[in-house]
């Protein structure tokens, strides 16, 4: 039986976890990681959490109990980021295990919690979570199109001539909040019976992605959109559909990257300076991958040791020379090849199809499985063209978001 002074204290700390994630999303995304990881940290003062995580994680045949597969997956692949600090140029790399590990476990901690809760406690977390997307989506589209005038007044003063930069970090907002835009809409569908309402947040997110410089965002925000519509239309199909997306790009990415004739590509200047760059990086890091680090991979962080030895060059369409490599391959399927290698994609492939094959095996609701979808279409576009693996920051906006889809299953069931 559940302790009423627990989950008192766990509806407290959401409320200002979210509270958090609303301002943090406009003035410093950064900070949504504390946010996830301070609720997190409440959930695991529940006795029964510790309990059934171990059960998950040593079930007598796991190979039958798809979500403990996924678990012991993850866990498999936190330990072997760890054991690459032998060979990676780049020391940390037990930490950045470490950090995998914890935005795992803390991801696991949301969901356990939020689809355990009561039909009292599910409207609240709804309304928690709803109320902060909207706030943190209606601020970021005000900031677009007012050219941050918020992070321009509140205090302290800017007084660099770097203004651009808030302009950046308000389009990191908008990638923080993009997979949450979709939980929260089947939430406040739950909650007020309107899907003009409900999708409003979503809308709003995708007027302020126009605004700032992440394109990524637009593409992520449309696609989630998508993906939303056609799982609420054939669920299961969308999510076998999703689970091959993924697969074949982890499988198929480096591959494809080292195949492409970039100098063909770049001729004429027609992409934008920076998609430019992506390219020559892709392409160099798709022969590395395959090449010198094959196929143990040369260890986790290692772009970032590649990046301070990194030739200069010249990018079509941008003034100065830029590193060949930045401190990350802006493709986290690449740098799982380029720097985990072999191992490192069997264990997350395992770890995507498990979760998929948990996904449709459960009875979940038409609702619940749009939320999941449109995050993993919004997350398919952040780590195929922009994303690290070692960003904590979205590693906790996508257990935020999982938070979501665990409170929206919850609600639905309570309904029926």
């Amino acid at each position: 039986m559940k302790n009423p002074r627990i989950d008192g204290a766990i509806d407290a700390m959401a409320a200002i976890a979210f509270a958090g994630v609303a301002w943090l999303a406009v003035f410093g995304h950064r900070g949504l990681a504390p946010c996830a990881g301070f609720l997190a940290l409440g959930v695991a003062m529940r006795p029964e959490i510790w309990i059934e995580g171990l059960r998950l994680v040593a079930p007598p045949r796991p190979w039958r109990d798809p979500l403990a597969l996924a678990a012991l997956a993850m866990g498999a692949f936190s330990l072997w980021i760890a054991v690459t600090v032998f060979w990676s140029p780049t020391p940390g790399a037990e930490w950045l295990g470490l950090t995998v590990f914890a935005a795992t476990l803390a991801a696991g901690a949301l969901v356990f919690e939020a689809s355990r809760a009561k039909a009292r406690r599910s409207r609240r977390f709804a309304a928690i979570f709803s109320f902060s997307v909207v706030a943190a989506s209606l601020a970021l589209m005000f900031e677009g199109l007012s050219d941050g005038y918020l992070r321009d007044v509140i205090p302290p003063d800017d007084l660099s001539t770097l203004r651009f930069k808030d302009l950046t970090a308000l389009g990191r907002g908008v990638t923080a909040m993009a997979p949450l835009a979709f939980p929260a809409a089947v939430l406040i569908r739950a909650l007020t019976g309107s899907w003009i309402i409900a999708l409003a947040p979503a809308a709003a997110l995708f007027v302020a992605a126009t605004e700032f410089s992440v394109f990524a965002n637009v593409i992520a925000i449309a696609a989630g959109a998508l993906a939303f519509a056609a799982a609420l239309a054939s669920p299961k199909t969308t999510i076998k559909a999703a689970t091959a997306l993924f697969l074949a790009a982890l499988l198929l990415t480096p591959f494809i990257a080292a195949a492409v004739p970039v100098d063909q590509l770049l001729e004429g200047g027609a992409l934008p300076p920076s998609w430019s760059q992506r390219l020559i990086l892709w392409s160099a890091a798709g022969d590395r991958a395959l090449g010198d680090c094959f196929p143990l991979g040369c260890g986790a962080d290692f772009t970032r040791a590649w990046w301070r030895e990194s030739e200069m060059i010249e990018v079509p369409g941008y003034p100065l020379l830029l590193p060949l490599a930045p401190v990350h391959p802006h493709n986290v399927f690449i740098q799982i090849w380029l720097e985990l290698g072999v191992t490192g994609v069997a264990l997350f492939a395992v770890a995507i199809s498990a979760a998929a094959a948990r996904l449709l095996a459960a009875a979940f609701d038409r609702s619940t499985i749009a939320a999941t979808a449109a995050i993993a279409a919004v997350g398919f576009i952040s780590v195929m063209f922009e994303a690290s693996l070692w960003q904590v920051w979205r590693l906790a906006v996508f257990a935020l978001a999982a938070f979501g889809a665990a409170v929206s299953y919850s609600i639905n069931k309570w309904k029926q």
